[in-house]
């Protein structure tokens, strides 16, 4: 191979791999979403953060909660409401912490069992002046003595009233009489710009609040996991929450998007000082919702991490070792977050005024376990839900709690990236493949049917069954594919169509053309094998009529006769070749293939000669010449396709049925007739009862050294057919005692044909043969076959 060969080749190869194709384009968006697939799930995993295919994932899931709709709760889970009949029934909020003693009692006779507070009491209550007065007596005579007035010993008194106010001891008081508090505190994620005394707090955490069993399994400890690390907290006050007490933090993040989808379910607090530094080992505690869940269980916690996932698991462990653990599902990042498996909109958990528990007004069963928090419009804390952009911040933490409960999560599996990766895959691959080979309605269908599938099959057996899959992914990859590919064929097959058109839109049918340009693949490329039937006309006496005009009216006279032939071809659903001089050549069967292309031609034969002699009245009228022309048709196998070369070719058909059915047009001259088929045309006609064909002949044409039958197709117009029918009988009578050589029985049939059509070329031939092989005797292995001499 030269070098120039080589660089060809090259060439061609480098083309075909970067020249555009629907599969190349399919494939592609196919590699582009596993990319991103898989740089979402390892993109910074544990920081929380949305990229868009999170952004569209978490969209989806909300989407999903509200075609769930809401479900019905267990009621061992309420809110303990402080609302507007509150505000109303106490004027003013924050309100006296004096009145939450008697509304702990009540509802510890009420039969609540546990009560989670999603508040914080961090500082002393400030005692209104009418309720000082008699703590400032007391401590005034104590300050008066007779030596005089004691500075110092009043200003311990009046600071003892105010970091142990009436309120704070009533309300520690009721906790500690009502018996299962678990207490809210808030996490900083760090201490930018605060002056609490973090190691005050701190100690105060330490002592009861952390979570009971935590395990490595690896080298990593709790320090070397930032992502679930805090820096310090604010509790409440000791005399509100002693030390001992049971705590909880409620801080839950929102998604970028501001809506709450996951709970943080355990932080590590870390010990800082006022500088920043850390002045001791994090310990691990547990969010609101854990805790109260602990509490009321009676459960210990156990918490499990590796050095690749974080946190692998969070349990509720029952410390008699009778119950099965309650295993929490964690998210995918491991730093200690759980999906909240909403129930509905706000309200959906029942609700304890604060108001009715001080009064013990209860309608109805009191909810076992209470989370107390502000719900009234103007105190409350609004963060948004799956289910509405009003939701109150303590029932995040109720549902998750009733979630631990009633163990009725949302799980997303740790498989679940290598399911959807493989969702992305075959479904890509099967789109591909579909998109290239079926129609844009077929594709659009079969898209439609595996979308509602794919969101049936998700909604009662996967999201249904309480899992979490990723759908965007499905969704944005089979659309991107179906509308890429289209687009593409659109512009591509528009092009494609359009050189179609141009290329046959003087050859066929315009209706024809319009299917082609709807199924392009019919049409091949190159060489293809097809049964196919072949057409050639000619004019009698052309030179002569050439010699006897000039050039402009022969051309015209050539345009006047060619033009309602051309449409006859056209019309009948055929292909006309080329116009060789004053020949003609068509083809029926292709590009579109046609049943019945032997029918077509015949009678696309038929009405050419109808219709020349419409033209033969006017040409006479004006004092033109007479055309007469002689037609042949071949039906048999055939080389068609696009043939030349490749700076110019040509929608053509080559092989030697093509020359038969030339040689056979020139033939008619012989048998004085204007039609003739071969018998592999008359024997694959469709409706045969519409033709009156005439056996005429077996011949050999030059060239040839097989004989073939050759048949007659005569005119029946003008209630010819019978006389025909008759013609072609005693013809077929002549044919077999001529091929006997019983040349005189043969020679009476045909007078008789002669003086029923005294002028029927065929019989006139036939009688001048018969007295050429009565003077030259064929002899006895004669097998009736003429050898035709001359093309």
């Amino acid at each position: 191979m030269s070098a120039k060969e080589k660089t060809l080749r090259l060439s061609e190869i480098l083309g075909s791999v970067f020249r555009l194709s629907p599969l190349k384009i399919a494939l592609s968006f196919v590699v582009f979403f596993l990319a991103f697939q898989w740089r979402h799930y390892s993109y910074d995993k544990r920081a929380q953060k949305l990229d868009w295919i999170g952004i569209l994932e978490s969209n989806l899931i909300d989407i999903r909660f509200k075609l769930r709709g809401p479900r019905t709760v267990s009621g061992d889970v309420g809110i303990l409401a402080i609302d507007e009949q509150s505000v109303a029934k106490f004027g003013r909020w924050p309100f006296p912490r004096s009145v939450y003693e008697t509304a702990l009692n009540n509802l510890k006779k009420a039969g609540v069992q546990v009560i989670g507070w999603d508040s914080v009491f961090s500082e002393p209550e400030r005692t209104y002046l009418d309720e000082s007065i008699d703590g400032l007596q007391e401590a005034l005579g104590k300050a008066i003595k007779p030596q005089g007035f004691d500075a110092d010993s009043f200003g311990e008194s009046v600071g003892a009233m105010i970091n142990a106010s009436k309120g704070d001891l009533s309300f520690g008081r009721g906790q500690k009489n009502f018996g299962k508090i678990v207490h809210g505190y808030f996490y900083f994620e760090n201490i930018d710009g605060l002056s609490y005394d973090w190691l005050h707090h701190f100690s105060r955490l330490s002592s009861a609040s952390a979570i009971d069993f935590v395990s490595f399994e690896g080298q990593k400890k709790l320090k070397d996991f930032p992502e679930i690390l805090a820096r310090g907290a604010l509790t409440n006050t000791p005399e509100i929450a002693p030390n001992g007490s049971y705590m909880g933090f409620f801080n839950n993040n929102a998604d970028p998007d501001g809506i709450v989808r996951r709970a943080t379910l355990l932080k590590g607090l870390l010990p800082t000082g006022p500088d920043g530094k850390a002045t001791g080992e994090p310990i691990l505690v547990p969010s609101l919702s854990l805790a109260v869940a602990s509490r009321y269980l009676n459960r210990e916690i156990m918490v499990k991490f590796d050095d690749v996932d974080g946190v692998k698991s969070i349990e509720l462990m029952d410390p008699a070792g009778e119950s099965e653990a309650i295993s929490i599902p964690q998210t995918i990042e491991g730093s200690g977050r759980s999906l909240i498996n909403h129930y509905g909109r706000e309200s959906t958990f029942p609700h304890v005024s604060l108001a009715d528990a001080f009064d013990a007004k209860f309608t109805g069963v009191v909810p076992k376990v209470l989370l107390a928090g502000a719900v009234g419009t103007g105190m409350n804390d609004i963060r948004a839900s799956p289910f509405s952009e009003t939701f109150n911040g303590v029932e995040h933490h109720a549902a998750m709690l009733e979630n631990v409960l009633s163990e009725n999560f949302i799980k997303r599996s740790l498989n679940a990236p290598l399911i959807e990766y493989g969702v992305l895959i075959f479904s890509g691959l099967f789109f591909a493949l579909l998109l290239t080979k079926a129609s844009m309605a077929v594709s659009a269908l079969v898209l439609a049917a595996a979308s509602v599938l794919y969101f049936f099959i998700d909604r009662y057996f996967i999201f249904g069954k309480g899992y979490w899959m990723y759908m965007g992914g499905f969704y944005l990859q089979s659309y991107a594919i179906f509308l890429s590919v289209t687009l593409f064929k659109y512009f591509t097959e528009e092009k494609e169509k359009k050189k179609i058109k141009n290329a046959f839109q003087h050859y066929l049918n315009p209706s024809v053309i319009n299917e082609l340009m709807e199924n392009p693949d019919s049409l091949k490329l190159g060489g293809q094998k097809k049964e196919l039937t072949v057409f050639f006309s000619d004019v009698r006496g052309f030179t002569t009529i050439s010699e006897s005009l000039s050039p402009e009216a022969l051309s015209m006279l050539l345009n006047e006769y060619f033009t309602p032939m051309t449409d006859i071809v056209l019309a009948s659903g055929g292909l006309l070749d080329k116009y060789i001089g004053d020949a003609m050549m068509a083809v029926w069967g292709a590009p579109i293939p046609l049943e019945d292309h032997p029918d077509r031609a015949l009678l696309a034969s038929l009405q050419m000669l109808d219709v020349l002699d419409g033209l033969r009245e006017g040409w006479k009228a004006r004092g033109l010449p007479m055309i007469d022309i002689g037609c042949g048709v071949n039906t048999g196998q055939m080389v068609v396709g696009n043939m030349g070369s490749n700076q110019r070719f040509d929608y053509t058909v080559l092989g030697d049925s093509v020359n038969l059915g030339s040689r056979l047009e020139a033939v008619t001259k012989n048998y004085g007739v204007k039609i003739i088929c071969s018998e592999m045309t008359a024997v694959r006609l469709k409706n045969p009862q519409q033709f009156v064909l005439r056996e005429l002949d077996s011949i050999q044409v030059k060239g040839k050294n097989d004989a073939v039958g050759i048949f007659e197709c005569m005119r029946v117009g003008n209630g010819q057919r019978p006389l025909m029918q008759e013609v072609a009988g005693l013809f077929k009578q002549a044919l077999d005692l001529y091929r006997k050589q019983e040349w005189d029985a043969a020679r009476v049939k045909l007078n008789q044909i002669l003086r029923l059509r005294p002028d029927d070329g065929p019989a006139e031939e036939f009688l001048t043969r018969i007295d050429y092989l009565q003077a030259h005797l064929p002899g006895n292995d004669w097998n009736g076959v003429w050898v035709m001499k001359t093309k």
